[in-house]
């Protein structure tokens, strides 16, 4: 991996390592953004995809791309450089080799691709990941697609009862996502979140009812 690049990339893990004595995707907040040089990441991480065969990448080498985009989580300029290919050949190794960070910027640049079918299987694979908001961003994100596999996972996402309180975040996404591709089921969610004591799931369901009558 001798490019400029990776040796941007090393100079930031060796710096947040000398920040933190704990893993990285723990820290929490936005420490990234203390990092003096992203410029540099930038620039170079720019040239690197324009002049890069993303199909020639090492596993290492993806490796490394998904750590510095989950590591510029609060901007995201790096995820929205990705051309398509590049695009797709991250996406499939952050399913299997990601983390959430990489995971969740993938997917909402999923609705780029030309082949809308492709970014809707890349889709349904982060939609049934573990980590509550990549699965919760992958919903909205297929529903913005206008994929009919949305009202599928409506009752799961709506029953899941594994997310603590994030589950009311997850039953908000619920309600947009139907909003979004037109469902008959929608007037049931929203009577179902109208009645479900919480706070924020009320407010949106109230909001999209308002919207809806306006109509």
């Amino acid at each position: 991996m001798n490019n400029h690049l990776f040796t941007e990339i090393d100079k930031f893990d060796k710096w947040a390592q000398s920040q933190y004595d704990i893993p990285q995707d723990d820290i929490g907040g936005e420490w990234e953004c203390n990092y003096n040089d992203w410029e540099n990441i930038y620039k170079t991480f720019e040239t690197f995809i324009n002049t890069t065969d993303p199909n020639k990448l090492t596993s290492i080498e993806k490796d490394r791309l998904l750590y510095i985009i989950a590591r510029d989580n609060e901007m995201e300029n790096l995820s929205r450089l990705l051309d398509e290919q590049f695009l797709i050949v991250l996406s499939e190794h952050s399913i299997s080799h990601g983390h959430r960070d990489d995971k969740w910027q993938l997917a909402v640049q999923l609705y780029k691709l030309t082949d809308k079918k492709k970014a809707i299987s890349l889709l349904d694979k982060l939609v049934n990941d573990e980590e509550e908001y990549v699965n919760r961003r992958s919903l909205m994100e297929l529903a913005k697609l206008k994929s009919d596999k949305v009202e599928h996972y409506a009752e799961r996402f709506w029953n899941k009862d594994k997310y603590a309180d994030m589950e009311e975040y997850q039953k908000i996404a619920v309600l947009h996502s139907l909003k979004m591709v037109n469902s008959k089921l929608l007037d049931n969610y929203l009577k179902l979140a109208q009645q479900s004591g919480q706070k924020y799931l009320i407010q949106n369901a109230n909001q999209i009812e308002k919207e809806k009558n306006c109509l």
